[in-house]
């Protein structure tokens, strides 16, 4: 399988009260490249928000890597298998807690309610690209985080300070 692209960039969004928020336009051309529904930008396409394994972010990636990360997942299960040699459940939960979510030619899609609850989005949401995923961070949270790096802490208070946001 070949890989157009990797996600780089990041970039401060604003997001609406019904949770309507656009991908910043390096990590959605990338996506766009990458995803095998389409790579014409005009063309609605799919996006696929997910929860972070262990940070209190979101994660965003295109179809192919949603099933790279599955095969990814059912390896450690099975080399975690409790004593009876079932694969580790746990590992599959956690890590495919995730929807396929549509979105239009500016990057505009709706953010589902619980995963933005769950990590605390509100106003904004801070997009980071991972290379083969991007994150997606409230900035209070981000800041407050032990795992992450200090560029992107630094990177997000630089934005909300160029709004006249108060951390």
């Amino acid at each position: 399988m070949s890989i157009k692209g990797i996600y780089q960039g990041y970039a401060l969004q604003l997001v609406d009260d019904k949770g309507r928020v656009a991908i910043p336009s390096s990590l959605r051309a990338t996506l766009v490249a990458r995803n095998p529904a389409g790579i014409d930008p005009k063309d609605a396409s799919t996006v696929v928000i997910g929860m972070h394994e262990s940070d209190p972010c979101l994660i965003g990636y295109d179809a192919g890597f949603a099933e790279r990360l599955h095969t990814d997942l059912a390896e450690r299960a099975r080399a975690h298998a409790g004593a009876d040699g079932a694969p580790r459940a746990q590992i599959l939960r956690s890590g495919m807690a995730a929807e396929a979510l549509a979105f239009d030619a500016s990057g505009r899609f709706i953010m589902p309610g619980f995963p933005r609850k769950r990590v605390k989005i509100g106003k904004y949401a801070f997009f980071y690209g991972m290379g083969d995923h991007f994150e997606i961070w409230d900035p209070a949270t981000l800041v407050a985080c032990d795992t992450a790096a200090g560029v992107m802490k630094d990177a997000v208070r630089y934005f909300m300070e160029e709004r006249g946001e108060v951390l």
